[in-house]
């Protein structure tokens, strides 16, 4: 059967930014192995396919794919779901927050709408509460696989060493000293998906304090060949992750809420900007990332 497709580019307000992710609004009909091939056909990094519900439990069943398998929530692609089923007038509101839940693998997770004169401006989503899954103790195989030196891990002024974190996938927060290091970062992509499937993880999400621009808290690169991704541009569960991890490392000054703004992508040549908003306590966080989205393409498939 037919449907409506569309090419959406989240964590940007321009077309050539961002990280594009595909979105069927209606995939009502589409078994595993559809869904899957329409992910092949995209060839994007993930592709989300929208079931209504509209029941007591959840407004949506969001399920995404990359071109290799089911993953369990992505959050890029759950922010240019829901900005696109705004755009298109399927979902509305006026000068408010509209709150919407999706039924995801990873659980039912609230996603917060902003509309202004009744247009939608951004989204924000709750992610799963945050788990510190297991510590990287042996830094030196990690930095071999990331193509840096040893030396180059960690964070001037904290003793941090690398974490396994989710917030609904499972990534390696890796933390790296200077922009310098972060542009360094050459993995070897055969050793690291290895790596990834030994360990049960996505892949690598590797930041450092220094920035590109001034409006930023942090700069990120992220790493997930495992997954059929070698890099990606904006990714949202990691950044949600990365910034659990920033608080439940004392890094962030945080007593009862914070926003940190995550530049990712640019060395890419799709620059990205996510908002991570950080609530409640240290050991009861809940973490929401978003941002605005672009509709580039629509087509059917």
């Amino acid at each position: 059967m037919k449907k409506v497709i569309y090419q959406v580019t989240a964590f940007s307000d321009v077309p050539s930014g961002g990280n594009p992710a595909g979105v069927v609004p209606n995939a009502t009909g589409l078994n595993q192995k559809d869904m899957l091939s329409i992910a092949r056909k995209m060839n994007l990094s993930e592709t989300a396919f929208i079931i209504p519900m509209k029941n007591d439990v959840a407004d949506y069943e969001v399920r995404f794919f990359t071109p290799t398998q089911e993953v369990d929530l992505c959050g890029h692609a759950t922010i240019g779901s829901f900005f696109s089923l705004a755009s298109k007038g399927i979902i509305t509101g006026t000068d408010n927050v509209k709150i919407i839940k999706q039924k995801t693998k990873a659980g039912i997770l609230p996603v917060e709408l902003y509309f202004k004169d009744s247009k939608i401006d951004s989204v924000m989503m709750t992610q799963a509460k945050p788990k510190i899954v297991f510590d990287v103790t042996n830094t030196y195989e990690l930095a071999e696989i990331m193509g840096i030196n040893a030396r180059d891990i960690g964070i001037n002024g904290h003793s941090l060493i690398p974490q396994a974190v989710s917030t609904g996938l499972t990534d390696i927060m890796l933390p790296v000293k200077s922009l310098s290091a972060l542009k360094s970062l050459n993995p070897n992509y055969t050793k690291l998906t290895e790596y990834s499937n030994n360990l049960n993880v996505i892949g690598v999400h590797a930041f450092t304090l220094e920035t590109e621009e001034s409006s930023s808290t942090l700069s990120c690169r992220n790493f997930a060949p495992a997954a059929g991704i070698d890099e990606e541009s904006a990714t949202g569960t990691s950044n949600g992750a990365l910034g659990a991890y920033l608080v439940k490392n004392d890094v962030l000054k945080f007593e009862d809420n914070i926003t940190i703004i995550c530049e990712q992508g640019y060395y890419m040549s799709r620059p990205s900007k996510i908002i991570v908003r950080l609530e409640g306590s240290k050991e009861n966080l809940t973490v929401k990332v978003g941002g605005k989205s672009v509709i580039v393409m629509e087509k059917l498939i």
